[in-house]
């Protein structure tokens, strides 16, 4: 079983259910290239922000939040290489911006 996960946290009608899947596919995949881990055994959730409770700079927020909980004791370089991967693949699925998308790793 794999030491790695992830929630991912979206405003509600922001991305619809065939870009999760891609999302998650590639979640699973980038963590089997960086870290080694089976992408069968990372676990890919995701949560809705409703309508009307996100907000940033006073307007409705299009920010979404890709949490991991990975392998405990990875090098920095790793650490960085993988939420990069993360992100610019984030955006390039999802069209969002760079200003869009927050993505975070913590050690299991």
């Amino acid at each position: 079983m794999s030491r790695v996960s992830f929630n991912c946290t979206m405003q509600e009608g922001q991305v619809g259910e065939e870009m999760r899947a891609k999302l998650a596919v590639a979640l699973q995949q980038i963590t089997q290239d960086v870290l080694g881990e089976s992408p069968d055994d990372v676990p890919v959730t995701f949560s809705d922000i409703p309508r009307g409770f996100g907000f940033r700079g006073g307007e409705p927020s299009t920010t979404s939040l890709v949490r991991g909980s990975i392998v405990g004791g990875v090098t920095q370089d790793v650490r960085e290489d993988f939420m990069r991967r993360i992100c610019d693949s984030g955006m390039e699925i999802s069209g969002c911006t760079v200003d869009e998308l927050v993505v975070a790793a913590r050690d299991a």
